[in-house]
């Protein structure tokens, strides 16, 4: 911090700074009339302070009036040294921003202030330049919320390991209700953060385990490479299976022949009792319950199934029409030596997700959405009809309905339900995880150049959408005959199963060679660990580890899929590297922390290696009994 009020050669390179990383916000503040910018003043401590007139005319000062620095370090000390993402409600002239930064150099800033001649004046007072520069500090004067969250994905994980909201109160009660909007924004990402990162260590190992298991359909089908723009201007259908899709479901039989329909597993034996056979049915979902959604299907559809390759796999079996997987990189790179280079869709959280972006991979549109409630609509979860009353069957009664059953499933997430707007403005309510699946929806619509048409007729409000009755968007979409047909599949292509088991063999022995290498660097480091300080002792067997360390880069491929295999370990590893960081130490006691690290984290390695061979020797066997399977009388599906 300065103590000066306004230094023109520090607005000047803070300026500079904002026109490389920011420059639609550095062209905002140079838009600003000389005559309009704030005048500090100086408190009793000579820093500077700025008084500011509310709406309701009354003065407010932003800092202290007698010694700001000292106010900034009691906001500072309040927060948390495992904090990695700050959100700083209010930049005031920037004292607490300045001293954050000089505190919390590895932490990322994102700082709110919706009045730019603020701004203005905090970068004549403070050095944030090289902040800027390095994009640690990002001060948002007008939150957009598509942008806000594209650029806030890439720091999950520290957000994951520590985040905190720093309201700078008198920048608060000047602007409550932007600040209100800020904060809630900050929350609802936290929300979807929060999900995801679950998601995926929860799922990683189930995730990977089904990933190698499905490697037989993974080489054997042709993937969506064809299918690439073949439908371009053509009306596409995505049918889901929220609560709505009773109103209006009658109607689909309308759009055969004149739409590309696309369901999810979830809805398809609905469209199948209706008379409807979608082109594609979407399926993602790691767990055996999707099977459900495909045991009642005829062996006459001809539907082709577009599937993530970590779906479960028992789900290929019961399909009878066409496969086709999506590109993975995990399974590439298991791959590696067949150069499959399968086609891939954009990562989505849902099966709904998934049929959008085959929408767009076929070129479709307008896109018209049925049955995408995202809510619960009048007290439903999902449409009646789908395989759920199934399997509640055997709990129904005269006392309990399939509404009732319905129902207790929205109660037991009653502690994440929230409102939101739905379709027409009015409210309804959802719950946290559906909440996050809408933050995506979002985010792809308002990136789309496709025209998005909900016709759900019920559920949340969508942004990037346009609501519309189903009837309405048939009469205007879908009067007439597709105009082009899908591509013909090409069948599945047993022939290079081999192949992958020899490249599988290959991933084994590596996994065991890494699990060696990791099994002599452990005692190694636990005689670092031991040997602090003696630095000539340290050394000795750093030289030691070197060779071995060489050794593993080699195998990096490997390792990385090992890692990944584990996703917990990463994460552990992650935040003890941001609590080293944030903890300031240096000399022993950094080395003594990041030894530890190092040791935790090999043990990890030594386990997830041991874990990895035993999955690539269970793929092997898969592999084994496809080409048994081959050689019988039966065959394999064509």
């Amino acid at each position: 911090m300065t103590d000066k009020l306004f230094v023109e050669n520090l607005y000047v390179e803070n300026l500079s700074a904002l026109w490389a990383t920011d420059p639609a916000l550095a062209e905002q503040l140079d838009a600003i009339d000389d005559a309009d910018h704030l005048s500090a003043e100086p408190a009793k401590s000579g820093l500077a302070t700025l008084a500011v007139t509310a709406p309701d005319g009354r003065r407010i000062y932003l800092h202290s009036r007698y010694d700001p620095a000292e106010e900034a370090d009691r906001l500072v000390n309040k927060v948390g040294r495992d904090s990695h993402e700050l959100f700083v409600l209010g930049m005031g002239l920037g004292h607490h921003v300045a001293r954050l930064r000089e505190q919390r150099r590895e932490a990322t800033l994102w700082v709110f202030e919706p009045d730019l001649r603020v701004i203005i004046a905090a970068l004549g007072v403070i050095d944030v330049s090289s902040a800027i520069l390095d994009r640690k500090l990002r001060i948002i004067a007008k939150p957009e919320k598509g942008k806000l969250f594209a650029d806030w994905m890439p720091q999950l994980a520290a957000m994951a390991v520590g985040h905190q909201i720093v309201e700078h109160a008198p920048s608060v009660q000047l602007h409550a209700d932007f600040f209100a909007g800020v904060r809630g924004l900050v929350e609802e990402f936290l929300a979807f953060g929060k999900t995801t990162i679950n998601t995926l260590l929860v799922n990683s190992r189930r995730t990977c385990e089904n990933l190698a298991e499905n490697i037989p359909w993974y080489v054997a089908s042709p993937g969506v490479g064809r299918l690439k723009n073949a439908m371009a201007g053509q009306p596409a259908i995505i049918v889901a299976a929220g609560p709505s899709l009773r109103k209006n479901k009658h109607l689909l039989p309308q759009a055969a022949g004149k739409a590309v329909i696309i369901s999810v597993q979830t809805s398809f034996q609905q469209l199948l009792d209706i008379g409807v056979e979608p082109h594609f049915v979407t399926s993602l979902d790691y767990h055996d319950i999707c099977t459900q959604f495909f045991q009642k299907v005829a062996p006459t559809v001809r539907t082709e199934l577009i599937a993530e390759p970590k779906a479960t796999p028992k789900i290929f079996e019961l399909n009878p029409g066409p496969v086709s997987l999506l590109g993975n990189e995990f399974v590439e790179r298991l791959l590696r030596e067949m150069k499959l280079d399968r086609p891939r869709l954009p990562a989505g959280a849902t099966v709904a997700h998934l049929a959008f972006y085959l929408a767009e991979h076929l070129g479709c549109n307008p896109i018209i959405f049925v049955g995408q409630d995202l809510g619960f609509s009048e007290g439903l979860a999902y449409a009646p009809g789908t395989s759920y009353d199934d399997m509640w069957r055997p709990e129904l009664g005269r006392f309990n309905s399939v509404e009732m059953m319905q129902w207790q499933r929205i109660v037991r997430d009653r502690a994440i339900l929230r409102r939101v707007p739905d379709y027409q403005g009015r409210q309804t309510y959802t719950e946290e995880r559906l909440f996050t699946y809408l933050q995506q929806f979002e985010r792809d619509f308002l990136k789309s150049d496709r025209r998005i048409i909900d016709a759900t007729e019920g559920g949340v409000a969508k942004r990037g959408t346009t609501p519309m009755t189903l009837a309405d968007a048939l009469s205007q979409y879908c009067q007439a005959p597709l105009g082009t047909q899908i591509p013909q599949h090409e069948g599945l292509d047993w022939s290079r199963l081999s192949a992958a088991a020899d490249s599988l063999r290959t991933r084994r022995d590596e996994a065991v060679e890494i699990e060696q290498i990791s099994a002599q660097t452990l005692p190694l480091l636990q005689a670092i660990r031991d040997a602090l300080p003696d630095q000539a002792k340290i050394n000795a067997l750093i030289a030691r580890i070197d060779p071995l360390r060489s050794r593993m880069g080699a195998l990096s491929l490997t390792y990385e899929q090992i890692t990944q295999f584990m996703q917990q370990s990463e994460l552990d590893r992650y935040a003890a590297d941001r609590r080293i960081a944030a903890a300031g130490v240096d000399g022993v006691e950094k080395q003594k922390r990041q030894t530890d690290r190092d040791i935790a984290n090999v043990e990890h390695i030594i386990t997830a290696s041991a874990a990895y061979q035993a999955l690539m020797s269970g793929c092997l066997e898969t592999i084994d009994a496809f080409i048994a399977r081959g050689s019988l009388a039966e065959g394999l599906p064509q």
